[in-house]
């Protein structure tokens, strides 16, 4: 029988985690059509919910959980997550988020709470059998200790999340501001962030170059803590004050970011850098510059420029980043599964050449133009027709370039055929 917590004689549970968030994603990407004109009025409706948390949720959230089954053992020498994990944490997951979703769009916010309480339920077991593998790691760098910060803000998001929906009463501005920002900046951004120090060395293969995870980590999380202070103080110059302060400090640890990612890409000993990475770069630069608009605009209380600078952070900045990193991950996970310790190893092609080039370069650049289009939609002059038509074209383009993307990762799955000791196995 083969080993329910082996990587190699069973395909890892993250690339289902992966593929199955990625398809969870069009519905997301779909509906931004409606939703796009919406933002650019600077209106959050039940219906622009209920897409964002479909996004997050069914999409960012499941991929996480994904990267986390994998990065945990691997990065720090951990037991490896059980198999069984896979088989009822991902479908529960997406039928709460599913649920969620629904209530949002039928303006049923008991639904939206059942929802919310099966997802943070399924988080805490998912976590438990996580955790149990994150505090037995060997290896505890400041990555393994950095992923503290992420998991408490995500405890937090859900919680505050629950209760706007089962006591609206209570779902004031200061609450939404907290849920918001908490779950934008101090879990995403503090995700990506951290994870960041680990993956991007790990694959454009540097080594020798000096960075501090801690002190960056540090200003980033002072930044996010000041912005949620002055989101609980009454409209006037010290909110205001404490807000400039928080934009500040955050620039501050969004340079040291970029410090320490250049050094690190300095430190390849002139490797070659593989095109998806090229794609990661681009996509960190578009949430550094999102996250500095972001900061702008709560300073000059533009809530103009809000919108576009968050749509920037998060499709056009961290979505593409998950999308790269994807091209990096299922290649390995795949050849680990189908070559590792095998006489076919010899014979299989590179990891960096699996996925097919010319879909993945078509997949990030249609996806691109939809962003592209979806700030247009944002910034662009005041014109009926012209906006709709933009708004029509992002979605699409998005949704298009995440399916070609897919089946571009779908395609590496079949290098090599069935693994032969495993055939007739369902893995």
């Amino acid at each position: 029988m083969p080993n329910e917590t082996s990587t190699k004689k069973r395909l890892s549970a993250t690339v289902y985690y992966l593929l199955t968030g990625l398809i969870f994603g069009w519905l997301g990407l779909l509906a931004t059509t409606t939703a796009l004109p919406q933002w650019r009025n600077g209106t959050l409706s039940a219906w622009s919910l209920a897409v964002i948390h479909e996004l997050v949720l069914g999409f960012m959230l499941t991929v996480a959980f994904g990267v986390l089954y994998q990065i945990i053992p691997i990065a720090f020498q951990a037991p490896a997550v059980p198999r069984h994990v896979l088989r009822w944490h991902l479908p529960l997951h997406l039928a709460a988020v599913l649920t969620m979703s629904i209530g949002f769009v039928a303006t049923r916010w008991f639904l939206v709470g059942a929802g919310g309480a099966a997802l943070l339920v399924l988080t805490a077991l998912y976590l438990g059998f996580i955790g149990r593998s994150y505090l037995r790691a060997r290896n505890r760098t400041p990555v393994h200790r950095g992923l503290v910060v992420p998991a408490a803000a995500l405890a937090l998001v859900m919680l505050l999340g629950l209760l706007q929906a089962f006591a609206p009463q209570w779902a004031n501005a200061h609450v939404v501001r907290t849920h918001a920002l908490l779950g934008g900046l101090a879990f995403w951004g503090g995700l990506v962030l951290v994870f960041s120090y680990k993956l991007v060395p790990m694959f454009v293969i540097s080594h020798g170059y000096t960075v501090s995870l801690r002190r960056t980590a540090a200003v980033f999380y002072a930044g996010a803590l000041l912005w949620t202070v002055a989101a609980w103080m009454p409209a006037g110059s010290p909110a205001r004050a404490v807000v400039v302060v928080a934009a500040i400090v955050w620039a501050v640890s969004l340079a040291l970011y970029v410090r320490d990612m250049i050094a690190i890409v300095a430190a390849r000993k002139k490797r070659r850098i593989v095109r998806p990475m090229y794609h990661a770069f681009a996509a960190m630069a578009a949430m550094v510059v999102g996250m500095v608009g972001m900061g702008a605009a709560a300073c000059f209380s533009g809530s103009t420029w809000a919108y576009p600078a968050v749509f920037l952070f998060a499709f056009g900045g961290f979505i593409p980043l998950m999308y790269a990193y994807m091209q990096k991950i299922v290649p390995f996970l795949w050849f680990e599964y189908r070559f590792s310790k095998r006489p076919e190893r010899k014979t299989a092609p590179l990891i960096d050449d699996m996925v097919p080039d010319r879909a993945a370069q078509w997949a990030m650049g249609v996806y691109g133009a939809g962003v592209l289009a979806g700030l247009a939609c944002l910034c662009g002059p005041p014109d009926g027709d012209w906006l709709a038509a933009a708004a029509r074209a992002s979605g699409g383009l998005m949704t298009l370039g995440s399916i070609i993307l897919f089946f571009a990762l779908r395609h590496v799955l079949t290098i090599g055929g069935p693994r032969p000791d495993d055939e007739g196995v369902n893995p």
